[in-house]
């Protein structure tokens, strides 16, 4: 039978980390401040999008051109769709979000850049490019649907077409 005494200690160590960073969060009231800010004020998202296009421009040009490695290449595209999802959503751009959404799912289920993969990519930067040169926010409509729709299609099309088994 095990030793068991009444006169038990527990000790926490400290929490360095906690120590250091806090318990995060953000005050119920500040997240109101910022989200009531948004909504009175008309900021222009367009100039911030267009600089993402310019950076995603960027990268496809470098993988097709072999100046960065398709692994390099992807990571760079995943990180800026990222940022054109989190950013549509905040500014009312949905359709964007849901097309970023689909192209990561995309980007994480491939395994490499190919030809066919590129022309995805391609479709998906063309599709970002009308979404905010024509100020489509919202879901875009029955136009917005067909546009996501058609590159969720090619993206199972490529799965089909490469055995591809996604990841969700």
């Amino acid at each position: 039978m095990p030793h068991t005494s009444k006169n038990a200690k527990f000790h926490n160590p400290p929490n360095k980390l906690r120590e250091k960073v806090g318990y995060g969060g953000l005050e119920p009231t500040r997240l109101e401040r910022a989200e009531a800010f948004i909504e009175e004020n008309e900021l222009d998202f367009t100039p911030y999008a267009e600089s993402l296009i310019k950076r995603l421009d960027a990268i496809i040009k470098d993988l097709k051109s072999g100046d960065i490695s398709h692994e390099e290449g992807r990571g760079a595209l995943i990180r800026s769709i990222m940022e054109i999802k989190a950013n549509g959503g905040m500014f009312k751009f949905m359709l964007l979000s849901e097309i970023a959404d689909v192209i990561l799912n995309f980007l994480e289920n491939i395994e490499e850049i190919n030809d066919d993969a590129m022309n995805i990519i391609d479709a998906h930067q063309n599709a970002v490019k009308v979404i905010v040169g024509n100020q489509l926010t919202g879901s875009g409509g029955r136009e917005g649907k067909a546009i996501s729709m058609e590159l969720y299609a090619a993206c199972n099309r490529y799965y089909e077409k490469y055995k591809v088994k996604t990841k969700g």
